[in-house]
């Protein structure tokens, strides 16, 4: 689109409309980077589960701010989410391996999602400038 081509009014219209991207891009980003995070506490989280840790008390989170005491009956076996209510036994090398690839996958989308902040931020950069050449115009044509 060529910005140029555009009315003072259109202008203002596009660039509020692409700051409301950018805030929803944004909020969307910070949450992919938490979710990532909290795959690497659990990848972290797995690896001190040994045969030593048997009938060991834990503390097991549900939530983020919500932990419960628990007893590691078998080392050998983790419960893992798979997506939203969906659960399964892993031992623990598979879950670590499965929050690898969840964490490269989160990743991938994050990154993807920064270069679309990146090309937002510097679409609204654009209309800036071309608002502020057409005010700079327009103040120029009445000063005449």
């Amino acid at each position: 689109m060529d910005l140029n081509n555009l009315s003072l009014e259109q202008l203002a219209q596009f660039k509020q409309q692409e700051e409301q991207k950018l805030q929803s891009i944004t909020s969307h980003y910070s949450s992919l980077k938490s979710a990532q995070a909290r795959f690497i506490q659990s990848q972290s989280t797995l690896s001190t589960l040994t045969p030593s840790t048997l009938s060991k008390p834990v503390m097991v989170p549900l939530t983020q701010s919500l932990y419960v005491s628990a007893t590691v009956l078998d080392p050998s076996k983790v419960m893992v989410e798979l997506g939203t209510g969906f659960y399964c036994l892993k031992s623990p090398l598979d879950a670590q391996k499965f929050m690898e690839r969840k964490v490269a996958l989160v990743g991938k989308n994050a990154d993807n999602l920064y270069n679309v902040v990146v090309s937002t931020r510097k679409n609204i950069e654009a209309v800036v400038m071309t608002m502020q050449g057409k005010m700079d115009q327009r103040s120029q044509m009445e000063a005449r």
